[in-house]
């Protein structure tokens, strides 16, 4: 039977290479194949069959060093590697090969040749979008002794049990040990008014402890050799978050929480770590890329 790839984005740049040694190692651990995808589009010409054809022999050309990057990344392992040109737009593609991957891996930024410019157009698109969990590389210097924890970040809700899962998958493939965060309010609260009474935080901070307990407990059965540091914070989980991947190796999110809504494609936390986050980061969504509206109905929501 043979087993889904993960799939990266090659377009040329280093970013992209970042990520395919990134994707290299992690398809040794998972013992899956690896899927290098160039995508290279153009604007119709009168040129265009020629057009075509460099295109695609460029492609070949930019395809053929990175695979020469990811034999060398797992040299010694019995890891299957293969290459694809598409000449269709790269998000599009790559949102509709997620249904049958692994993980999408991508640079933060890549040549606009081959991309429209990743982030920009294309990591921040099928990160919004595809059916499996979306890893966006910073620089592979930055992680290559994959030295540090592995952060999730929780809520509560049904939309954050997948990245829970991964996370702990994570620490267990890496040896890493896991560092799980809850805020018990989403905004920043050092601007606000309110002075609730000695009970009443209390009862809050009681609640999301019992949040952060629930969250870890159905998981930690599944991988007891994980080690688990418990963060509880106040409020700004972003804010938290990234003060954690500064000596992070990986940090894994949902693609939208408690404050969403049904249909929507990525959350606040998730959309402001996807342009700043200085370690690969994570978005995972739920199975079969639908997210729960816990606020929603039972006639609304079925």
């Amino acid at each position: 039977m043979v087993r889904p790839p993960i799939i990266v984005a090659i377009d040329g740049s280093q970013h992209s290479l970042d990520a395919l040694r990134w994707a290299a190692r992690e398809a040794t651990l998972r013992a899956v194949p690896l899927l290098l995808l160039c995508c290279t589009t153009y604007r119709r010409t009168d040129d265009g069959p020629h057009l075509v054809r460099e295109l695609h022999a460029r492609a070949d050309r930019v395809l053929a060093a990175a695979l020469e990057v990811a034999r060398a990344a797992t040299a010694g392992e019995p890891i299957e590697i293969q290459t694809e040109v598409s000449l269709q737009y790269a998000p599009g593609v790559l949102i509709d090969r997620s249904a049958g991957a692994v993980m999408i891996v991508l640079g933060r930024r890549g040549l606009g040749e081959f991309s429209g410019g990743l982030i920009g157009s294309v990591s921040s698109a099928v990160a919004r979008q595809a059916h499996c969990p979306v890893v966006v590389i910073d620089g592979w210097s930055r992680v290559k002794d994959s030295a540090g924890p592995v952060v999730v970040g929780v809520d509560g809700s049904m939309n954050s049990e997948p990245a829970i899962g991964l996370a702990f998958e994570e620490s267990a493939l890496h040896g890493a040990p896991l560092i799980v965060l809850h805020a018990f309010f989403d905004q920043d609260l050092s601007s606000t008014q309110v002075d609730a009474g000695a009970g009443v935080r209390a009862a809050v901070e009681a609640a999301g402890r019992l949040v952060l307990a629930e969250s870890v407990s159905r998981w930690w059965k599944r991988f007891p050799d994980v080690g688990v540091r418990q963060n509880l914070v106040r409020d700004r989980p972003v804010h938290h978050l990234l003060a954690l991947a500064g000596d992070a190796q990986l940090v894994v999110v949902g693609n939208r929480g408690r404050g969403g809504f049904a249909g929507m494609a990525l959350g606040s936390t998730g959309s402001a770590l996807l342009h700043r986050t200085p370690c690969p980061l994570v978005i995972v969504r739920r199975p079969g890329g639908e997210s729960v509206d816990e606020h929603a109905s039972p006639e609304l929501s079925s």
